[in-house]
């Protein structure tokens, strides 16, 4: 039997199985993991077989997905080359701009490719990574880590010589399981929930945020006990949806629904909580700033820094 499968449903599960979980693979791909998941199940449903166990803390290859997964990684190796040779040929004179996009913050948060194509007027890559490695990214020349410009979160830590000029504020929400007391009001004081752990990140992946949570928290009397976030998204929301706990959501994750999880937005108070999200380059490099200008003069507010 032949069979004639989108590309996208395989490249879908080859990340899934090459990052074992669905959020990081979702922002390795630029997606959102909604349509993520439809990729793998309609390929799961083409071939008959099933090639992922998924629970609320990991993603686990079965081992039929283990022998497809092992076929074709050398396939779109050879595919990546091919495209990668051709595209030197036919666009050698075409400007090429490699720009990072922060994977804590939806895709939907930022522009689309297509349209960063159409600001900076060049050929855009999209590298999804945590702002931490965005910013090691900028200042790092190899060629194949360069990044000229970066959507990066704040706070951060920001190396010297990386400009950063902040384009928007986004705000953090809480997802509750629907069975909570809170669930039905407006807006949630999260004092109120000092009895509900909170699933929450490891320091070590964006320690000046962490920290700065940490402050807000300890000013405002919020010390909830804590347990370990899923890094998966719609792992963490199964985790509220099961009752583990409450979590704090950035507000551009909300199309992202789960049934037994309502999101809410947090009172005025928690405000210092919310993100800035802002644009970064690196100082000494003139291309990169004149590409800075351009961007960010398609946004509202370019002034704040």
């Amino acid at each position: 039997m032949t069979y004639r499968i989108h590309c996208e449903r395989l490249l879908s599960f080859l990340a899934v199985a090459d990052t074992g979980h669905f959020r990081q693979a979702a922002a390795k791909l630029n997606l959102s993991q909604p349509p993520l998941t439809r990729r793998i199940q309609a390929l799961e449903a083409e071939l008959g077989i099933k090639l992922l166990e998924r629970t609320t803390r990991r993603v686990a290859l079965t081992p039929a997905g283990e022998r497809l997964a092992a076929r074709l990684r050398p396939c779109f190796s050879e595919i990546e080359a091919a495209c990668n040779e051709a595209r030197q040929q036919s666009h050698h004179d075409t400007p090429v701009v490699a720009l990072g996009m922060t994977s804590a913050l939806d895709p939907l948060a930022f522009p689309s490719q297509q349209t960063l194509t159409t600001m900076l007027d060049s050929q855009v890559t999209v590298i999804r990574e945590s702002s931490r490695e965005l910013l090691a990214r900028l200042l790092d020349w190899e060629m194949e880590r360069r990044l000229q410009l970066a959507f990066i979160g704040l706070p951060n830590e920001v190396p010297e010589g990386v400009v950063v000029r902040v384009i928007k504020r986004e705000p953090q929400w809480v997802a509750l399981p629907t069975s909570h007391p809170l669930a039905k009001v407006e807006k949630v004081d999260l004092k109120l929930l000092n009895e509900t752990p909170l699933l929450w990140f490891a320091r070590r992946g964006n320690p000046a945020y962490f920290d700065h949570c940490d402050r807000v928290f300890r000013l405002a009397g919020y010390h909830p006990p804590r347990r370990e976030e899923p890094t998966d998204h719609h792992h963490l929301l199964a985790a509220v949806a099961a009752g583990e706990g409450a979590a704090l959501i950035p507000e551009s994750f909300l199309a992202t629904r789960r049934e037994g999880v309502v999101m809410r937005p947090l009172t005025e108070d928690w405000a210092a909580l919310d993100l800035n999200v802002a644009l970064a380059w690196r100082r000494d490099d003139t291309k990169a700033q004149h590409l800075a200008r351009r961007l960010l003069a398609q946004f509202d507010g370019t002034a704040a820094t």
